[in-house]
Order: C-alpha cells, then sequence, then structure tokens
C-alpha cells in the first residue's frame, strides 16, 4: 500500500479552477467516518437517485480530474512509470471524493515492457518507409534489425498460409504480411482478437521471423493490440504498418515483385514487473464485511492518452464516489471501487485482485464493470446468469428514467468481469453507446478531445444509482455459483470455447479460479 502525497499539489497548480476541490494529503488510507452531515444515513435509492442525477451533472471535479490523467499523466502502460503517476493520482482523487478507505494493492506482471524505437524501411522494388509501431509486448529484434522478404499471407488462415507455402521458410526467415478488415461493432473486435492469436502460432510454425499486420483503421492511423493473453511476451517480432502503406506492399507482391524491408525494433522487456490496483470503499451501515464491486481499468495503452478506453470509466467511478458521498446516505453493505492495471494484457490487475481477496469473494454481492468507452450506458450484461436476470431488473429498475432500459444474457471473455464469473460472481457488464469509439480504439486518436463530457457526466449518475441499488437491497440478485455451475455455464454460454480461443483457458483449468 503506498501514500501518495504530490498528485493533489501537482492538480492544485494545473487547474486553479478545481483548487475547492483539493485538499492537503494525508499519510495512510485516508478514514472519514461512515454516515457524517445531517441527513439519514437510510434513505431509499429511489429517494435518492434524483439528487444524484443533480449531483453528476452539476459542476465537478470530474473533466478536470479526466483532463489531468490524460493530458498530463497520458497513455498509462502497465507497469510504466506513467501508470505509477495515474495510480497515485487516482488514489488522491478517490480520498477527495469522501470514501472511507482507499489502497494501492501491488501485484506481479510477468514482464516489463516498452517500445523502442521500431522502424522499416522498403528496399526493393522501390525504396520508401513504412509507417508502423511494436505490438505490445513483442520481443526485440536483434541489434541492428533483419533484412528480410515480405510474404502476403492474406488474412492469416490456413488456406493463406498453404498459398504462400515454403516461401515463408527462406533462411533467416521472411516477414508475413497478414490483411485486417476494419471493426464496426465490439464483436468485430472480438472476433479479431482470437483470429489473431491463432495467426501468430501458424506464423511461428511456418518459420516466420516477423509479423506484419496491417491497421485496421483508415488514413494512417495505428493502434496497439497484443497476442499475448497473460502478461508474457509474444512468440515473435511483430509490428503494425499503417494500412495504406501495408496495401501498397501487398500491390507488389501481387504482381510479383520481390519485397524486401530492412526491419528494426529494439523494444525493451524485463522480468517481472510490479503493478498496482486501486482500490476504495465507501462502508455499508448493517454489512460492512459484504460489498457490491465496481470496476474499470486505470491501464491503457500508450499510442493516445487512454481517454475512451478506459479513462472515461476510471474518472466516472471516482465522481460517482463523490456523488454517493455527497448524498449522506450511507446504504446496507459496503461498494468498493477498484480501479485494474493490466488490462490490456490479460485482465491481470482484476485476476490478481481475485487470487489476493479469495478467502471473501463470498461476500461480493455483484460485480459491476464499465469498459466500453466513453458513450453513454444502455444496458446491462449479465454474463450468462439466468438466475440473476429477473432480480436485477427489479433492484435496478429506476434506471430505466436513466435510459438503461435492457438486461442481456450476454457472455464475453475480455472484461475484468471474467475473473469473477469464473468465480461464480454475479456479474453486470455494462454496455455503452459505441460513437467513434471503435475507430479510436487502442488507436493513437484515443485522446481526451473524443470524450463526450456531458455523457460521462450522465454515466456518473448510473454507476451512483447501480452501486447504491445493489448494495441497499434487501436480496442479493443472485448466488454464488458453484464450481460445477460456472463450468455449466462456460458451456451454455460458450464462453469456455472463447476463452480457449483467445489463449485464457488457464484461469479456469488451472485451478487459479473457480471454488
Amino acid at each position: 500500500m503506498k501514500t501518495w502525497q504530490v498528485t493533489a499539489a501537482a492538480c492544485l497548480a494545473l487547474f486553479p479552477a478545481a483548487a475547492a476541490q483539493i485538499i492537503p494529503p494525508t499519510r495512510g488510507p485516508f478514514q472519514v467516518p461512515s454516515a457524517t452531515g445531517t441527513c439519514a444515513v437510510a434513505k431509499p435509492c429511489a429517494e435518492l437517485a434524483p439528487g444524484m442525477l443533480r449531483s453528476a451533472l452539476a459542476p465537478s471535479p470530474l473533466e478536470e480530474n479526466l483532463r489531468y490523467l490524460t493530458d498530463f499523466i497520458g497513455g498509462r502502460l502497465t507497469g510504466s512509470p506513467a501508470a505509477d503517476r495515474a495510480t497515485g493520482w487516482a488514489v488522491e482523487a478517490f480520498r477527495h471524493a469522501g470514501v472511507d478507505e482507499v489502497r494501492a494493492e501491488k501485484f506481479t506482471v510477468a514482464a516489463g515492457w516498452s517500445e523502442g524505437r521500431t522502424r522499416a524501411e522498403v528496399l526493393a522494388p522501390a525504396q520508401f518507409s513504412l509507417r508502423l509501431v511494436s505490438t505490445g509486448w513483442s520481443p526485440a529484434l536483434p541489434e541492428g534489425g533483419i533484412t528480410a522478404d515480405v510474404v502476403d499471407v492474406g488474412a492469416g488462415d490456413d488456406a493463406g498460409f498453404a498459398s504462400a507455402g515454403e516461401a515463408v521458410k527462406a533462411v533467416g526467415g521472411t516477414i508475413v504480411l497478414v490483411h485486417t478488415n476494419i471493426p464496426a461493432t465490439w464483436e468485430d473486435i472480438r472476433t479479431a482478437r482470437a483470429r489473431n492469436r491463432a495467426i501468430a502460432d501458424r506464423a511461428k510454425i511456418a518459420g516466420a521471423a516477423a509479423i506484419f499486420w496491417m491497421s485496421a483503421r483508415l488514413n494512417l492511423l495505428l493502434g496497439r493490440e497484443t497476442t499475448s493473453a497473460d502478461g508474457q511476451l509474444e512468440s515473435l517480432p511483430q509490428a503494425v504498418v499503417a494500412r495504406e502503406d501495408a496495401e501498397r506492399i501487398a500491390r507488389l507482391l501481387a504482381v510479383k515483385q520481390e519485397v524486401r524491408v530492412h526491419f528494426e525494433m529494439p523494444n525493451r522487456a524485463s522480468g517481472p514487473a510490479e503493478s498496482e490496483n486501486v482500490v476504495a470503499e465507501i462502508r455499508g451501515r448493517e454489512k460492512p464485511e459484504e460489498y457490491v464491486l465496481v470496476g474499470a481499468h486505470l491501464d491503457s495503452w500508450d499510442l493516445g492518452t487512454g481517454a475512451l478506453d478506459d479513462g472515461a470509466n476510471a474518472a466516472a467511478l471516482v465522481d460517482a464516489a463523490r456523488v454517493i458521498h455527497a448524498s449522506g446516505s450511507v446504504p446496507r453493505c459496503s461498494i468498493r471501487f477498484a480501479l485494474f492495471t493490466g488490462n490490456e494484457q490479460g485482465m491481470l490487475g482484476s485476476r490478481a485482485y481475485a487470487r489476493t481477496h479469495q478467502d471473501e469473494l463470498g461476500q461480493i454481492a455483484a460485480a459491476v464493470i464499465f469498459d466500453r468507452g466513453a458513450g453513454p450506458v444502455m444496458s446491462y450484461s449479465l454474463g450468462g446468469r439466468k438466475d440473476a436476470l429477473a432480480p436485477a431488473r427489479d433492484a435496478l429498475d429506476l434506471l430505466q428514467s436513466f435510459g438503461v432500459k435492457e438486461f442481456t444474457l450476454d457472455a464475453d471473455s475480455w472484461t475484468d468481469a471474467l475473473p469473477f464469473e469464473l468465480e461464480g460472481v454475479p456479474t453486470l457488464v455494462a454496455r455503452q453507446e459505441m460513437g467513434s469509439s471503435i475507430l479510436d480504439y487502442h488507436a493513437a486518436s484515443d485522446t481526451f478531445d473524443k470524450v463526450d463530457v456531458a455523457a460521462v457526466k450522465h454515466n456518473v449518475a448510473v454507476v451512483a444509482v447501480t452501486a447504491y441499488a445493489l448494495a441497499d437491497a434487501a436480496e442479493r440478485i443472485g448466488p454464488r455459483q458453484s464450481r460445477a455451475e460456472t463450468e455449466e455455464l462456460l458451456k451454455q454460454t460458450g464462453l469456455g470455447d472463447e476463452m480457449k480461443l483467445e489463449g485464457l483457458s488457464d484461469m479456469w483449468q488451472g485451478g487459479g479460479s473457480g471454488h
């Protein structure tokens, strides 16, 4: 656990208008007696909801908090100095929101990583530079780089590699060029993620020296991805090439021209590295040992500044804590806010939370996760839990007036809900209006100017009311499932098969999850 003593002063200097929101830092977890103020401590959520909405939409620290996180701290790669600064920001921000306690919880990721000076030049049949970036957690190329031919393997499926044939196995290896589709939905992104992992495996088996991924965005826009699902280095050096440059290479290859490239990528990787989750709590009045967990992720890729993914939701959780505290009322059980790191490398932070808090997972009434951009929350998905569907609708019925009108049984494997689903905990994943989120997903364009602050303020109210309503409910929306029940759920939803495709099966088969 760390005590942070610099962020408040930094915010004070940068944002004088917000000075009234900032107080000097103190040592140790920030303690505030529960139910301070003059309001009754047991107001029902229906009575509190209109005031929470007004508080969320009124002038608040939200916008300046998000601007500081994105413009001044920037992209927050897991294990990086920027991620450490973001942890300090989050601890201070929760303190000033008035939570009862906030702490940073350490865990270890398999490898630390940062990009070197990635560059590549086509040497023949024409000379031109490529615009490209390393994929996340890609190993470095040898010092001085490599000079190799490029082989087009189309979509990177079995047919694409079969068509390329023995050309991939040239002496010293070749660089395989993989074509991509431009995503239009979250489902497209999920499909591509699973596909890319299988392609990387094929390229390794085929004897390739490296992979060039065609960028899935137009107008020279680059994004960062990883095929690693556990924080380990990827199996091959890999880079994302601007779509227009990659298509130029593809056209040359299509007319039987040999394309030779010099490629340098001196990435820096370390052994195990330290990271931290930030955990803040508002204690319940009757059952403080039980809690609703509300989570988002604090880390981001580093080409942009992580505003949409997932800075806006991280800032919304902080402001929701302020709104709940300002209501003067305290729910029956506690509300615990968690900002996870390591999400982009395989939900490493939420996995670490589940391990660290294994003995108390039965005390989680529900885990609610926000990781779908900065658009308004439209619905919640319950990960296939049919038994929780009606109780969740009833408990959160008043959210209809906030525009949250649907509850579904959808389940997917790449949010911080997964470790809790595998532990049998009822989960709700917020489904948010996409807006421009798909185009800017993991891209250099994921910056503060893309955020609709009014929509995020609306989401603050949704977060606050959701958390309070679930924490104040007389009954949980569902029990913790047994391991056998969870295994059946994985089969019914197809989540088990999806985890296999995405390299996440160890979360279940390895025995670290489930009970």
